[in-house]
């Protein structure tokens, strides 16, 4: 659920649908039987040959510089040698659609080519981290009888890729039968971020039915708290359970964590830069709200501006998927950069309004200033309009 892409492995909303065993057996086997130069190609092409996405613009893999350091670090070889394969062939097969995304609207004008390389430094790091964060929020495991998986150590897909895999697997799985909340403590970030009760991180509804109204609410909570980090109104050491917006509590209130542990678990080399990562995080919301996959957003009408404004009006939410029932191949297909590339025909397109929502965060502008704007991005048709798969994506 998001633009494609997330950090070491290129991934649709969620990732690569690879079967684990069969990768690890043929790591071993390749390991074992040829020679350097001639496994990587090979075993790369024989990710892209069974890999589909599930969903979401494209995201880059990479990760971080200290993440990268920790699976050199920590890692087993074959976690090691899939996470390089991956940075080194990425980005012949698949792009990075948010981060591309974002360079635009942090004002790349060079090649399109060198728009799409995450490594660009038009946007910072620090946003782009923030980017990312949606698709791969960092959590850890209480205990674990998954081989792979360290309970020591974050859990993200560039630092236990193997481990991050079979978790969301098994989430997926459940999903058709367990609703992931935060009511209790049992289900990471990740099962509720992908198949719970936080898919509104990328402009989606939780579950079928959800009437639009709801899904709306919690997008504008959810912005709120981001701009009230990224803007310092929300201090960083603040506990989420004493954060004070509306209806916050129902989703972060048990987590225990303050809000530089909920952006920056595992990576300390990002806390200086949270306002930016909150930033990033928002963005990448409001980059989903234009994917077909995520949103039925209709086109803007030429002239139209936001209620006591001269914004341009991006075109109202027509209606909002749930992930939980789409068929991922096709979730997949409308969140591609073809598609992407296609709406950037419409004016005002994602690029222009991700234009202006960095011209009042440079100016630091507080909540009260731009709650209108976000009003505005998630005008709806229909209050009641109940969320679901989308046409031609069950």
């Amino acid at each position: 659920m998001a633009i494609q892409g997330t950090p070491t492995w290129h991934f649709v909303n969620v990732g690569w649908i690879i079967p684990v065993p069969d990768l690890e057996e043929s790591l071993m086997r390749m390991g074992k039987q040829a020679h350097w130069y001639l496994r990587w190609p090979l075993f790369l092409a024989y990710l892209v040959g069974i890999a589909s996405p599930a969903a979401a613009f494209q995201l880059s893999p990479s990760g971080t510089p200290l993440e990268r350091h920790q699976v050199k670090v920590n890692a087993a070889w074959y976690q090691r040698y899939t996470t390089n394969v991956a940075s080194w062939g990425v980005y012949q097969f698949t792009h990075p659609v948010h981060e591309e995304i974002t360079q635009y609207i942090f004002g790349c004008d060079i090649d399109e080519e060198g728009c799409s390389d995450p490594t660009m430094e038009f946007a910072p790091n620090s946003i782009l981290a923030g980017v990312r964060w949606n698709d791969d929020p960092p959590f850890k495991l209480n205990s674990t009888s998954i081989p792979e998986c360290r309970a020591e150590q974050t859990v993200r897909v560039v630092t236990q890729p193997i481990c991050w895999y079979k978790l969301f697997k098994h989430a997926e799985a459940r999903s058709k039968t367990t609703f992931f909340d935060g009511k209790s403590k049992r289900w990471n970030m990740m099962y509720r971020s992908h198949f719970g009760d936080l898919q509104f991180l990328h402009a989606m509804a939780s579950k079928d039915g959800e009437p639009a109204a709801v899904t709306r609410g919690r997008i504008l909570m959810w912005a709120e708290f981001s701009w009230g980090v990224a803007t310092g109104q929300i201090p960083s050491a603040t506990l989420l359970a004493n954060v004070k917006i509306d209806d916050f509590e129902e989703f972060f209130g048990n987590s225990g964590q303050d809000v530089l542990t909920l952006y920056t678990l595992g990576n300390s080399a990002l806390r200086r830069n949270i306002r930016d990562m909150a930033f990033g995080s928002l963005l990448h919301l409001v980059e989903d709200s234009f994917a077909f996959g995520h949103a039925d957003r209709a086109p803007p009408v030429a002239g139209a501006t936001c209620p006591e404004s001269e914004l341009p009006h991006p075109g109202v939410i027509r209606s909002f998927r749930s992930y939980t029932n789409q068929d991922h191949k096709k979730h997949g297909l409308h969140d591609s950069r073809d598609s992407y590339r296609a709406r950037l025909e419409m004016k005002p397109n994602v690029v222009d309004v991700g234009k202006i929502l960095v011209d009042k965060y440079d100016r630091q502008e507080p909540w009260s200033s731009v709650a209108g704007y976000f009003q505005c991005l998630f005008d709806l048709e229909n209050d009641n309009q109940p969320a679901s798969a989308g046409d031609g994506l069950s």
